[in-house]
Formats: C-alpha cells, sequence, structure tokens
C-alpha cells in the first residue's frame, strides 16, 4: 500500500472509481469481510489473502 501510488491512481481515475476499487481490493471474497491491510487477512473470517 503506497499513498503516493494512491494519490496517482485517484488523480487518474478520480476519487468514485478509486473507491470503488479499493472496497474490491480489501473485501474478503470468503465472507465479506474486511481485509487488514496491516496483516493481510480477514477480521471476520481469518481468511489469509
Amino acid at each position: 500500500m503506497s499513498v503516493i501510488e494512491n494519490l496517482e491512481n485517484i488523480k487518474k481515475l478520480g476519487i468514485e472509481e478509486f473507491l470503488r476499487n479499493e472496497k474490491i481490493r480489501w473485501t474478503c471474497i470468503e465472507c465479506g469481510g474486511t481485509i487488514c491491510v496491516h496483516k493481510g487477512s480477514c477480521y471476520g473470517c481469518g481468511r489469509k489473502t
């Protein structure tokens, strides 16, 4: 996760598209929970990404 990369993507895609992509990126495919950016696992079910 890079702040600079995020800012570049916001500039390129716009905030709405960036946020849609981030929602997909950080949502667990197993249970729909949130994936922890630091641990790389889901808060809901513990699935590792």
